[in-house]
């Protein structure tokens, strides 16, 4: 089932997300819930229950006993992985970014992974309450989600755009967008959160996360994002001189703190980005 929602003038067709899905991602946020709780609530899903049991037995998870139950494929994956990999998979289920030739499942699900984990490291008890440690990784997971909806929705505008950023590497994906959709990726993330009725932090977070002088409410969600976001763009090749100016006085982020995560996220790159291949190649 799907609907439409015009955004700016231009009409985008509106995927229906699955009943109850945004109530699952605010319990996956959650650093309190149980863990038989949390197997309980995926268990509503039974797409993401197989997939997840799949996992558990694939060759990325790397065990020779069998899986057969939900319980003990989260047991075997851990708390992080089902938790980025069920958001993962139930914000995915109802577009089909393949209408847009240049748009990779395995890159863009890749980078989300990168940032949520950067954004999850970076996290500190100096941030609001809404923006615990797991809800700004489910923040990095999302960030990029007006882009899934555009790939979708408005295909060749989001493939001209991508093609200008291969073309002009001086060209952000922003601002590619801004000129061949006529609004970028964080405007479509807030029009589709506000849609789906997911969490007002979720909503205000992705809709602000391009703009570096927003100091309004939970300003600190978009501020970490950008910084998370800056941090995977420069994984493999990063040198002090080059993380030294991400040092946030106002976020209470360090240059050794930096540089801590740089390495930790240098270690998950391989393995995340074989997650990435093991869920979405085609």
């Amino acid at each position: 089932m799907t609907d439409a929602l015009t955004l700016q003038g231009k009409t985008l067709r509106l995927p229906v997300i699955s009943p109850g899905a945004a109530t699952l991602m605010q319990q996956l946020s959650d650093d309190t819930i149980p863990f038989d709780q949390l197997a309980a609530v995926i268990e509503r899903f039974p797409t993401i229950t197989a997939r997840l049991i799949a996992l558990a037995n694939s060759a990325w998870a790397g065990s020779a006993r069998e899986v057969t139950n939900l319980p003990d494929a989260c047991t075997r994956l851990g708390f992080n992985v089902v938790r980025s990999t069920s958001i993962a998979l139930i914000v995915s289920a109802p577009f089909n970014p393949n209408r847009c030739p240049l748009f990779s499942p395995v890159q863009y699900w890749r980078d989300s992974m990168l940032i949520a984990e950067a954004a999850f490291g970076l996290s500190s008890n100096q941030l609001p309450e809404p923006l615990c440690d797991q809800t700004m990784r489910t923040m990095g997971l999302l960030h990029n989600l007006g882009l899934l909806w555009l790939a979708d929705s408005m295909p060749e505008e989001t493939q001209a755009a991508l093609t200008l950023t291969l073309e002009d590497s001086g060209i952000s994906l922003s601002e590619a967008l801004i000129r061949t959709c006529g609004f970028d990726y964080a405007v479509a993330a807030e029009a589709l959160c506000t849609t789906w009725q997911l969490p007002d932090a979720i909503t205000r977070v992705l809709a602000h996360q391009n703009d570096p002088h927003y100091r309004d409410d939970l300003w600190q969600g978009p501020e970490l994002l950008r910084l998370s976001k800056a941090m995977i763009k420069q994984l493999g090749e990063a040198t002090p001189d080059s993380l030294t100016p991400l040092e946030n006085d106002a976020l209470g982020i360090s240059f050794s703190d930096l540089r801590a995560e740089y390495r930790r996220l240098e270690k998950l790159h391989p393995r995340i980005n074989e997650l990435a291949s093991t869920l979405f190649l085609a």
